[in-house]
Parts: structure tokens; C-alpha cells; sequence
């Protein structure tokens, strides 16, 4: 069949990779100039297990049940976290230490931290150690752009999703085309720090941040926050979104890492060692869910078409797989 993806992220590049490899002739269309320049590239690449998400058992047991699957097929770009750490702040946390504890005790293994103040942290209710890992992003970047190579078209998005030319369009833009079972559109911001890359802290649950690897050989780690992250949490379209993010400054951006940045350092005032080298930024399609379920879901559109809007990072396996069945 001949088939058209239209964004190059981790969606549009893994589905067409694997449809490449079935012998379907496909072509992807990158509205900009490289692929992962959307939220693919400009977010923590956390392989979950569920500890992100205490209010939706259904996200939780569905990266479980993604993370072998993906693990398999990425073992060369996924890295361990010496300390890897998910802490319940002391106060506006939506669940307490206990209830998290009891909540993932019977499905995943992790370690209760005893005194959290001898890894750094302050402020925080409990915390826990993890064996969750990372992707390293750049990495798998390359690797795309290779086996991709010659099957790309970048700086072109198509007006519409049918087209007659193609059996087939896959529409893998985080929904930047419709908003159906959207809730709303986030720009957001990521900073790129410069430090050490052995730990990772997570502040749980509700409007904090969290520190992440992001690429262990160039040691940095990525900076984001519930809370200060997105520059606007009440965008209905993709083109309102793309648009505050066009008008950003760089002052406001800085402005927005900072203020981060200090939040974090309530918890763990060790991030002071770290230095701010890079602000990244992206669209972010949030569901209709008040239990935070980020579950895919993939619905046709149009005549020929079929529409993602992701998951988790490690639900590209899932995807690729439905997205066979249903051409």
C-alpha cells in the first residue's frame, strides 16, 4: 500500500519504520526541519511504570504492559538511573506518602527512602527509589534519521487528510488537525540543564517538577513542571497553542525556566549545581480525562485517514500494531 504519515516524531517515525518493514511504501511529511522537533524532542523521555500516575490505574497498567514490548525493540538507546527518585511533597499534593505507597505497592517494585533528607530532599512527605529508565533521545533521533533517510519530506504539512495519491493517511501531529476528545492544547517549555545525570527526582502529585535525565554523554538532564511548563492551559486549537508559542521572548521563556527552577530547588536544593543551557519548546494535545489517563487513541478520519492522538512514549508498539489491523 502506499502510505502518507504526516509528522516525523516518535509516532510518525516508529508506525513508518515498521510499516517500511512490512514492505508498504511509505512517505512521511515533517512540517519542520528535522524530525523530533515537536513534543517528542522537547519532553523527559521516562520508559513509565506507572509511578507518574497514581489517579489512573488504567495509564498505570498499560505502561506496564508497553514497557517490555519497548524495551525490546529500543534496548540500545535506553539507559538506567543510578538514583531515580519519586518524593510526595509536604503540602498541595493531590494524594499523601501512605496512599501512594498502598496504591502501587501490589504492581510494581520499588524502595521506600527511610531518611529523604540524605538524598537531598526537603519539603517532601516520603519518597521512594525506582527502577524506572530513560530513553536518550538524541540517540534514537539518529537512528531514525538513518533508517528514514530518503522517505522524509520536511518543511511541508499537508492542508488536509485525504489525499487521493495515497491508500492511506496516517495523521501523527498530536492532533494539530482536529481536537476531537481534546481537552485542550498546552505550549510548553523545557529546560536542558547541565549537571549530573545519576539522579532524577520526581515531586508527586500535583502542580510540581521534576528533574530528568536527557542525554548522559553530553550530561544533561531535562527541567519540567506541571505548573510552569505550559505558558497557557486553556488553548482549544493546535493554531491558538502554536501561536502564543511564536510570540514567546526569550525573556519569557527564562522567566518561565526560572520560576521552575526555584520550585524544584524547594525539594531538592542540590539542582543549584546545575547550569540552564537550553529552553525547549512544544505542543502538547491534553485528553479529556480528570483521573489523568494518557492512554493512545486512534480513531479513523475522512476517507483514507487515521488519527493518534500518543499515549506515553512507550505505547508506540501498541500503535504500530493497531494501526496494521486496521489497514
Amino acid at each position: 500500500m502506499k502510505i502518507r504519515i504526516i509528522g516525523a516524531g516518535f509516532y510518525g517515525c516508529h508506525i513508518g519504520l515498521s510499516l517500511l518493514r512490512e514492505g508498504h511504501d511509505v512517505h512521511i511529511f515533517e512540517i519542520k526541519d528535522s524530525i523530533f522537533k515537536g513534543a517528542s524532542g522537547c519532553i523527559p523521555a521516562r520508559i513509565h511504570q506507572g509511578f507518574h500516575y497514581p489517579r489512573s490505574k488504567k495509564t498505570r497498567d498499560a505502561c506496564q504492559a508497553h514497557a517490555r514490548e519497548f524495551e525490546e525493540f529500543y534496548a540500545d538507546f535506553i539507559k538506567e538511573i543510578p538514583t531515580n527518585i519519586y518524593a510526595i511533597a509536604a503540602n498541595k499534593s493531590l494524594v499523601d506518602f501512605d496512599q501512594y505507597v498502598h496504591t502501587l505497592r501490589p504492581e510494581v517494585d520499588f524502595e521506600i527512602i527511610k531518611d529523604p533528607s540524605a538524598y537531598g530532599l526537603e519539603n517532601v512527605e516520603g519518597a521512594i527509589l525506582t527502577q524506572e529508565k530513560h530513553i536518550v533521545t538524541d540517540e534514537v533521533r539518529r537512528f531514525y534519521q538513518s533508517a528514514l533517510d530518503g522517505h522524509i519530506t520536511y518543511g511541508y504539512k499537508p492542508d488536509g487528510i485525504d489525499d487521493p495519491e495515497y491508500d492511506v493517511t496516517i495523521d501523527a501531529t498530536f492532533c494539530a488537525y482536529d481536537n476531537e476528545s481534546i481537552d485542550r492544547y498546552e505550549p510548553c517549555v523545557v529546560g536542558i540543564l547541565e549537571g549530573s545525570i545519576d539522579v532524577a527526582v520526581t515531586i508527586m502529585d500535583g502542580p510540581f517538577g521534576s528533574l530528568y535525565p536527557w542525554n548522559p554523554a553530553l550530561q544533561l538532564s531535562s527541567l519540567s513542571s506541571a505548573k510552569f511548563s505550559p505558558f497557557s492551559k486553556s488553548c482549544r486549537t493546535w493554531q491558538e497553542a502554536n501561536l502564543i508559542l511564536q510570540q514567546l521572548t526569550e525573556r519569557d521563556k527564562d522567566r518561565q525556566i526560572g520560576a521552575m527552577f526555584d520550585d524544584v530547588c524547594h525539594f531538592y536544593p542540590a539542582l543549584r549545581n546545575y547550569n540552564i543551557v537550553n529552553v525547549l519548546s512544544s505542543i502538547r494535545a491534553m485528553p479529556l480525562s480528570g483521573a489523568d489517563t494518557r492512554l493512545i487513541d486512534i480513531i479513523r478520519v475522512g476517507e483514507t485517514g487515521i488519527r493518534i492522538r500518543a499515549g506515553k512514549i512507550d505505547a508506540v508498539v501498541e500503535a504500530s500494531q493497531r494501526i496494521k489491523e486496521m489497514i
